[in-house]
């Protein structure tokens, strides 16, 4: 895109120049190719070429040639605006040919002479060191640009003060085209050097804003088109239509904003799923259970309320793994999770916060989980009367904040945690079932990150 669009610009004031040589081949040009003055020719293709020597590999030689080429485009900028601002003419506009199609012979428009003025400050500063020319160089920038849609803008609706001061002396259409496509090879240089990257990158808001950047270009054209068209066909009044069309732009920018919205959301949904959720499941991680599981704790002793904490232990997990392969344990772990959802309130949270671990919050003051736990064990029950090739148990623990004591997140946790174990070893040492467990639990570690760990 860089390439062609400087290939283009440098091809059209190239023909433009052999025609102010060359008489012999003026015959041949479509009418009207003498609005562009030999001096606007020449600043055109000196900005291409100093743009294509910034844009390769860097050199001194390189940089010293784009700096002389600077300086020749800002000398071709200052020397018309002087003739303009003074009134006074300095033959420069005629050194090099005549031109007898205009009042004012060789003299380019003001307008043309800024956006040279620009272009050249642009590629002398850029040629600086990075400390020195970088904010600079994108100030440069974003002038040429605005000064470019100014006079297209000029051109839309027929307003010659903004794209020259009389129909002979003016930026002409072609001389347009050719700072258009300058612009975008411009933009696409800094672009490889990290300014603008937005709009080159390859993530999703890169995508975004390459393909809302041209609807925000066009809109307020079309619409002023459209509305200027109305007008003079005589539909509207001129009052009718600059009310018709701020207000559709109003309602255009309003839709645009509501859909780059709901496009973040959705975004910001898959993100947000994507870090906090247990791929294996589907409930929270660890992560996910310590972030929303502190905010429920915070606003429940902000709001002097009790919330319980359960921790569930699936039992066997690593025996059912060796004996059974490794699809079993899963399994069984996706059974309890399963059985986790269905057995509490969609506004609980439930959590896998170790390899066979898992933590509930819920803010049933009434019975505590209790209820819950019940419709667990029936689960539980009917899932080892199926007659699989494994039996499903599992120890619990519970703790109950207390919004008056003087306790953090993790004690609550760190108190659950002690009391499924005290349980566990009441329900289980004593059978002996115990010791086998905890063998095989300390043969294969789990493989995440424990919430007893965690909370120690």
């Amino acid at each position: 895109m860089q390439t062609a669009s400087l290939c283009a610009a440098a091809l059209v004031a190239l023909l433009i120049l052999l025609a102010w040589i060359f008489r012999d081949l003026r015959p041949g040009y479509p009418h009207g190719w003498y609005l562009m003055k030999f001096d606007t020719a020449a600043g055109l293709l000196l900005s291409a070429a100093g743009l294509a020597l910034l844009s390769a590999r860097q050199a001194p030689s390189r940089l010293w040639c784009a700096r002389v080429l600077s300086l020749l485009i800002l000398l071709l900028a200052v020397t018309p605006l002087y003739e303009h601002l003074s009134g006074r003419s300095t033959g420069f506009d005629t050194l090099f040919v005549t031109d007898p199609t205009s009042d004012k012979p060789g003299l380019m428009a003001t307008q043309t002479a800024v956006y040279l003025l620009l272009m050249a400050l642009s590629l002398l500063v850029a040629t600086l060191p990075y400390r020195l020319s970088g904010t600079t160089v994108v100030v440069l920038v974003m002038l040429l640009v605005l000064h470019t849609l100014i006079i297209f803008s000029g051109y839309c609706f027929d307003v010659v003060q903004l794209f020259g001061q009389s129909m002979s002396t003016r930026t002409s259409p072609h001389t347009l085209l050719c700072m258009l496509l300058l612009v975008i090879a411009l933009i696409g240089w800094r672009t490889q050097l990290g300014y603008f990257s937005v709009l080159a990158g390859s993530g999703l808001g890169s995508r975004l804003a390459r393909k809302i950047l041209p609807l925000v270009l066009l809109l307020p054209f079309a619409l002023m088109l459209c509305s200027t068209a109305m007008v003079r066909a005589g539909w509207l009044t001129l009052q009718v239509a600059v009310g018709l069309t701020i207000a559709v732009m109003a309602a255009a920018l309003a839709a645009l904003v509501a859909m780059m919205g709901r496009r973040i959301n959705h975004l910001e949904r898959g993100l947000h799923e994507l870090s906090l959720n247990d791929e294996l499941t589907g409930v929270l991680n660890f992560r996910g259970f310590e972030w929303l599981g502190e905010q429920s704790f915070r606003e429940a002793q902000s709001s002097h309320s009790v919330l319980t904490l359960l921790v569930f232990r699936v039992e066997g997990v690593n025996e059912i793994g060796e004996t059974y392969g490794h699809e079993a344990s899963s399994h069984l772990i996706q059974d309890m999770a399963r059985m986790l959802r269905e057995s509490f309130e969609p506004a609980d949270i439930i959590a896998r916060t170790g390899n066979d671990e898992f933590v509930v919050i819920t803010k049933d003051e009434n019975t505590g989980g209790v209820i819950a736990l019940m419709r667990i064990g029936e689960a539980i029950e009917a899932l080892n009367a199926a007659g699989g090739s494994y039996k499903a148990h599992f120890s619990v623990g519970e703790a109950t904040s207390d919004p008056d004591a003087e306790e953090t997140f993790h004690d609550l946790i760190e108190k659950a945690g002690l009391r499924r174990r005290e349980r566990w070893r009441v329900e289980h040492v004593f059978s002996g079932e115990g010791e086998r467990t905890s063998a095989a639990a300390s043969r294969s570690p789990p493989a995440q990150p424990s919430l007893h760990d965690a909370s120690s």
